[in-house]
């Protein structure tokens, strides 16, 4: 453990102690300025001593180092700058950066930034001029829900210029266009005249440090996140996952095409593609003009679905609502929805990835070999129908069915009552992982599988009962089909 983990927890820890009932502060507002008699030498003594008596460093949220004190050679002549950040006791709404200079084994002050905003959101270096360079970028946030603001210095000539301030929700970094130019993507949520939500996408160059405009354009609801990275095994672009209504949600997948973005989602030849590949997906098709991108997306859904990588290819993959054969009636909050998760090909195709239900807390795989055989079933519309789930085989050609599993989510109290009944009935059973506050309860709940009874066949023979042990799973295999806790999503 180094000597910044060690001073932060044990911080944390005294703090807690000392505070009593007072006000809970952040583990960035604990890390307080050292003692004006410290001087050993490290980089938080030499710190100090440009820190006024009241400031306490503070940590950003998004960070490669992670660390309220960086080094980082700005100007690329081989001597590497001191930032530290760092707010005072004057004001909650001041985010402050120090930025010193070594000259002749000597540190001095080349500037003091200051930015409005209760957390450092964003600290990134990034050449974003084309000179070689790393320019800092510092992303100021007033916290959940409200805008901030980018901030993007240059240092020259022991001279530190700010090339951009702009105000933004999220933000993308990276070579947008696919010109080898690390280009500058901002995202903010405005309200229309008709009161509804629209995110504009502002794509800025500071090529040589002069600022262009690539383009600005215009997404529908609210972006949730935005991400970039390898969305097919060939080919970069921006991920957008954005709410829209009151609980819905959509996804863009956007590339770089004749000097702006497109919707690849969104396109004529993909929507029929992706119709033609999986039939249990919902299309939309194009209804609206494509400079509002996001509004004929194939992928919305009833829920917010966040993209990420499934597999763990480095590829990121994008997830469909799929209600189970038999719910499509269900209203949406009782709808057990099966997230199917696909891949782009890197043209106009979809390849099918993995689906998993991944709902009101659950997190199970679904393994590829079920897919089109089973039939997953709830209790019906109950006020909770979260508690149960079983996954049966299920011939497609008839009304036979067999269970296959089932998964539980019991309160630790209702789970001792559960358990002494499956031992009653011999049955196999095993407690995946504990999560705390399922909707809405203070008492935390067990994710559980359960076995099929040794009897579960009943009367399935010839073909169905050679289909459904070869469906059957081991329940070592069931708990590597279990994924991570997942935070309840109505």
């Amino acid at each position: 453990m180094n000597k910044y983990t060690f001073g932060l927890s044990s911080l944390l820890f005294l703090s807690l102690i000392a505070s009593g009932c007072g006000t809970m502060k952040t583990p960035s507002d604990l890390l307080q300025a050292p003692a004006q008699g410290n001087s050993d030498g490290n980089l938080t003594g030499i710190v100090k001593s440009f820190l006024p008596a009241n400031a306490h460093l503070t940590v950003p949220i998004h960070s490669e180092s992670g660390s309220a004190i960086q080094l980082q050679d700005l100007d690329k002549d081989g001597q590497e700058e001191l930032l530290a950040f760092y707010k005072t006791d004057k004001t909650d709404y001041e985010i402050n950066t120090l930025l010193l200079s070594q000259q002749n084994g000597k540190w001095t002050k080349l500037a003091n930034l200051t930015g409005v905003g209760s957390e450092l959101n964003e600290v990134s270096f990034t050449d974003v001029t084309g000179d070689g360079a790393e320019e800092l970028l510092l992303g100021y946030g007033g916290g959940e829900g409200l805008s901030k603001e980018l901030a993007v210095y240059s240092l020259s000539g022991g001279k530190l210029t700010e090339l951009l301030k702009q105000p933004y929700d999220q933000l993308v970094l990276g070579d947008l266009t696919g010109s080898g130019h690390t280009d500058i993507a901002l995202l903010q949520s405005t309200y229309t005249t008709d009161n509804l939500r629209e995110t504009h996408l502002l794509l800025l160059r500071l090529k040589d440090g002069t600022l262009q405009t690539l383009s600005d354009q215009k997404l529908d609801g609210n972006v949730i996140e935005a991400q970039f990275g390898k969305a097919s095994p060939t080919r970069e672009a921006i991920v957008i996952d954005a709410a829209i209504g009151a609980h819905a949600s959509y996804t863009s997948l956007l590339t770089w095409e004749k000097d702006r973005f497109t919707d690849i989602l969104a396109t004529d030849d993909y929507q029929r593609t992706a119709l033609a590949a999986s039939k249990d997906l919902v299309l939309s098709p194009p209804t609206v003009s494509p400079d509002l991108l996001g509004s004929s997306s194939i992928a919305i859904k009833d829920y917010p679905q966040s993209s990420l990588d499934v597999n763990n290819d480095g590829i990121l993959e994008f997830g469909f609502l799929v209600p189970p054969a038999g719910t499509e009636s269900m209203a949406p909050l009782a709808t057990p929805f099966i997230t199917k998760y696909y891949q782009w090909d890197g043209q106009t195709g979809l390849t099918f990835v993995q689906e998993q239900f991944d709902r009101w807390g659950f997190n199970f795989h679904i393994p590829k070999s079920w897919a089109g055989q089973t039939l997953l079933e709830v209790p019906g519309e109950s006020p909770q129908p979260w508690e149960k789930l079983q996954f049966s085989y299920k011939n497609t050609g008839s009304a036979v069915k067999a269970p296959l599993l089932e998964l539980r989510l019991l309160t630790k109290k209702a789970w001792a009552a559960a358990e002494v009944q499956l031992k009653a009935e011999n049955r196999e059973y095993k407690l995946l992982y504990e999560q705390g506050n399922s909707n809405n309860d203070t008492e935390p709940t067990l994710f559980v599988a359960v076995m099929p009874a040794a009897d579960a066949a009943g009367k399935l023979q010839g073909a169905d009962l050679q289909n459904y042990n070869q469906l059957k799973l081991t329940l070592d295999e069931v708990v590597q089909l279990a994924g991570t806790p997942q935070k309840p999503r109505q």
